[in-house]
Parts: structure tokens; C-alpha cells; sequence
């Protein structure tokens, strides 16, 4: 009984990604998981934790299989839920600070998330979930892998004197002096045409989406300092192409706004998902370097292709080699792709004016998968300190703001413009400075506590 608990927390906890985005379910699911497994023998710890990780992974990454099947979205789960081990692991019967060893724990387990394999897929990291909670205060100090400690922390603490400091330092965060410094505004339009049909043939037609984005843009009046289209808005590609990289020139000339597209071109190394400002001509241009494995290339090909028939659609794409800040007038931006979105590193280096998240979310239809990614961009926005510009092909396009409210948005599968004012800004968090050493600074003290346990034994 107590084993199915844990994977009913797991479900719990779930809820904290949308379409739910009940914030208090991830501490609530996290305190129930604890309080069973700290009283378990240790096989049970481990079955226990496993099943957490599976209630928590499959209602939350369903839309990975919605077109492609479900085994690709049971094999993913299935195989992620071993990391959620790593708690069941470290906890130990009566021990003490099994508070600190569980929160330890867990920022391991969204590490492994993160990172392996292939690159990992840290899609479902809790401390993504808390964007709309109180906690959300600490994104700007210590980012995601400070938000997890300090959620699994208060979940399993049991004595007063560690709760009040953990929710000390939430409070506290909100008085950390800011080191961002607001500058001038800037004038963009957002474009989301739209697709013919969502799913893995959403480009199906050549040049049908390109059309689309076209057409929402030839709406645009002059004004804007900037016009941004989504990843994938060229479904065809601008090279090789002469007459859609003429009228996106003209429409850059027509509108007197540089124009920032995305599309996929072909190289000698293969396919490269690119994003390419027009003026008078391609000026700058940004090739994604986080690649989607499984999506934008296989690894495993032959174990893939046999598991899946639709894995032989998937065609491997070269990804780029360094960072692009776009300049426009006095101002620079940076570009994230869709998938980039979920890689810290690339967190820290995002020190322009403000931010572009370009994506296409198509191809998972209409589910909360559209949600979730905008939740996560919110999270980067405080991460960052910067506002951010989130375009997608059918949605959801949002103004965002650097503490992670939405300003402005269209409505899901709705071909419109958003114009909107967004503020740039100078400076760095402390979350960009200091954030990748986290990680680092709560596992290796649990390692420690591990063999000073085993040396006490």
C-alpha cells in the first residue's frame, strides 16, 4: 500500500505542470514520498522512489508520443524514473539530516535529468513548477537547482529551526538588491501564422507556413524596431530559394523593420535549424546549438528505427558551433530555439538587451506541451533578468516580462500579430554568476555526509 502512495505522489506532483500548475502540489507530493521512504527498508526505498518518478514523468510528458506512438513516451519515462532512485539511496532509516540528504538528493536527480543521456531531457524538473508561487523569488539568486533544493528541503524537514531558515531565505530573496538595470524600450511585432495542420506534417505543403507568416506580416504597418517569426515559419529552405528570401527582404523594406525569421537550411554537414535576420539582406545569423535528440537528430538509429517506424523520418541536423548576438539599431538581442530553452548553460550567457525564444510547438498539437514550454521560458526570464520575446507558430506568442509575467499574448491556434513595447536591460543575475556552481555546492556535501555515515557505522 505504502509503495502505491508513492507513485500517487508522483501523480501529485505532476499537477504542478500545466495544464494544472497547482504550485503546492509538487512540496505537497515531495512531503508524502519522503515521509514514506524514510521509514522503508532500503529495497523498498529504491521500488518506492521508482514509482515516484514514474507517477510524476508519464501524465507530465505524455505529449512526447502523441503523434510518434506511445512506446517512445513509455520508454523515455520508464527509463528516466531510475533516476528518482537516488533519494531511496542516500535516505537512511532514523538517520540524521535526512532533510538535507533528501534535498541533496533531488537536485542529483535533476541533474541527472538534465544531462544523460544523449544530452538529457530535464523537460519535468520541479523547480520549473514554481513560477506562480512565492518561491518563484529565488530564480534570480539561484535558479532552478536553488528552487528544487529549497522545495524538496521544506518538504521533508520535521524540526522548527530549518524551517524557518528555509523560509527565511525565500523571504529574504525578495530583498536581494537587483543587478539589473532597466534601459530603453523597444518596439517589436510578433508574428504567428499558424500551420495547415498540426502534427508531423505541419510543413507538408512547401511554403504553406512561409505563406502564412507572410501574409500576417504584409498586415504590418512601419513603426516597428523589429519583426520576429517563429522557428520553422520558412518551411522551405531560404538558399536554396531566391524568391522567398526576395519577399522577406521586401516586406524588411516595405515595413522599415529588420525582419528575424526561422528556418531550416541545408549545409554540407547536414541540416542546420536556423535563425536569420533580414534587412536589406541575411544579415546575422544564429544556428541552433542544443540539438533535440530523437527529434532533431537519433542516436541509437538502428535500436530506434525498430522500436518506432516513425524514426525514420527523423533526418540528423548539424548543430552550431557558438552564440550570435544580433545587433539592430543601439540595441543586441539573443536567440533561443525551442529545446535551447531547457539547457542552463546557455542561461548564463544570455547577457544582451533582452531575450527571443523562437519555437514550433506544431508538432505536439494541442496539448499542455505549449504551456509547459512557456512556463519554462517564464522561469528564464527571472533567471536572466531579462524580458523576453516568445513567438511560436501557433502558440502561445507572449510578451514576457523579467519577472516572469505575461504582458501580452494570442490566443492558441490563432494567425495574428502581437505588437508590444519590451524594455531592455544591463547587468547580470546572481543566478547568471554564480547558479552553475549549485549543483556542486549540494551534492558534494552529501557525499561527504555519506561516508562520514559509513565510517560511523
Amino acid at each position: 500500500m505504502k509503495l502505491f502512495l508513492t507513485f500517487a505522489a508522483g501523480v501529485i506532483a505532476a499537477s504542478g505542470f500545466a495544464p494544472f500548475n497547482f504550485w503546492i502540489a509538487p512540496i505537497l507530493a515531495l512531503a508524502i514520498w519522503f515521509s514514506i521512504i524514510k521509514d522503508l527498508t532500503f529495497q523498498k526505498r529504491i521500488i518506492g522512489s521508482y514509482l515516484f518518478g514514474l507517477g510524476l514523468l508519464l501524465p507530465s510528458q505524455y505529449w512526447t508520443g502523441i503523434y510518434v506512438g506511445n512506446t517512445p513516451w513509455l520508454v523515455l519515462c520508464f527509463a528516466q524514473a531510475s533516476f528518482y532512485i537516488l533519494p531511496g539511496i542516500f535516505v537512511r532509516r532514523k538517520a540524521r539530516f535526512n532533510s538535507f540528504v533528501f534535498a541533496g538528493s533531488f537536485v542529483g536527480v535533476e541533474l541527472l535529468l538534465r544531462t544523460i543521456p544523449f544530452t538529457g531531457f530535464g523537460w519535468s524538473r520541479i523547480g520549473f513548477t514554481q513560477i506562480d508561487s512565492p518561491i518563484a523569488a529565488l530564480y534570480p539568486v539561484g535558479g532552478v537547482v536553488f528552487v528544487s533544493f529549497i522545495i524538496a528541503f521544506l518538504s521533508a524537514t520535521r524540526r522548527f529551526l530549518p524551517l524557518v531558515i528555509a523560509l527565511s531565505i525565500v523571504g529574504l530573496a525578495n530583498f536581494v538588491p537587483d543587478q539589473i538595470e532597466q534601459k530603453n524600450s523597444i518596439r517589436i511585432a510578433l508574428v504567428q501564422g499558424g500551420v495547415p495542420e498540426l502534427g508531423l506534417g505541419f510543413n507538408s505543403t512547401p511554403k504553406e507556413v512561409f505563406n502564412r507568416h507572410l501574409e500576417q506580416t504584409k498586415k504590418l504597418s512601419t513603426g516597428n524596431e523589429l519583426i520576429i517569426w517563429p522557428e520553422n515559419s520558412v518551411d522551405i529552405d531560404i538558399n536554396t530559394n531566391p524568391e522567398v528570401y526576395k519577399e522577406i527582404v521586401e516586406q524588411s523594406v516595405r515595413t522599415s523593420s529588420p525582419i528575424l525569421v526561422g528556418g531550416v537550411t541545408k549545409s554540407p554537414d547536414g541540416l542546420r535549424n536556423q535563425s536569420i535576420l533580414f534587412n536589406s539582406q541575411a544579415q546575422q545569423i544564429y544556428t541552433k546549438r542544443y540539438l533535440t535528440p530523437f527529434g532533431e537528430y537519433l542516436p541509437l538509429r538502428t535500436i530506434a528505427e525498430a522500436v518506432s517506424p516513425y524514426a525514420k523520418e527523423i533526418t540528423d541536423f548539424a548543430a552550431g558551433q557558438e552564440d550570435t548576438k544580433f545587433k539592430i539599431s543601439n540595441f543586441t538581442f539573443q536567440t533561443l530555439i525551442c529545446y535551447e530553452l531547457i539547457n542552463d548553460v546557455f542561461r548564463d550567457s544570455l547577457t544582451s538587451d533582452f531575450l527571443v525564444v523562437q519555437t514550433n510547438n506544431a508538432t505536439f498539437g494541442d496539448t499542455s506541451q505549449l504551456e509547459q514550454e512557456l512556463n519554462i521560458a517564464r522561469v528564464r526570464s527571472m533567471e536572466t533578468g531579462r524580458n523576453v520575446a516568445y513567438v511560436s507558430t501557433t502558440g502561445v506568442t507572449s510578451f514576457i516580462s523579467n519577472n516572469g509575467t505575461i504582458l501580452q499574448q494570442i490566443p492558441k491556434f490563432t494567425p495574428n500579430s502581437l505588437i508590444g513595447q519590451i524594455d531592455t536591460v544591463d547587468g547580470t543575475t546572481l543566478t547568471q554568476d554564480y547558479g552553475k556552481y549549485l549543483e556542486a555546492l549540494f551534492l558534494i556535501p552529501l557525499l561527504l555526509l555519506t561516508i562520514l555515515r559509513r565510517v560511523k557505522k
